[in-house]
């Protein structure tokens, strides 16, 4: 059950990277949108966030 929240992160990470190269017109149809680069650094940024909160250990 551990490897769930690493794989969302991931997922997320690679999702968002997605949208906000789209948004900037670097892959699919060249359209440019300023909301979906935005989103999508919004996205992976925490799909980040997410990962370093899973992966850390905990204190004892």
């Amino acid at each position: 059950m551990r490897i769930v929240g690493p794989l969302i992160a991931v997922v997320m990470i690679v999702a968002g990277a997605y949208v906000a190269f789209a948004g900037m017109g670097w892959i699919g149809t060249g359209h440019k949108s300023s909301g979906a680069a935005n989103g999508g650094a919004l996205l992976s940024g925490l799909g980040v966030a997410l990962a370093i909160t899973v992966l850390k250990r905990p204190k004892r």
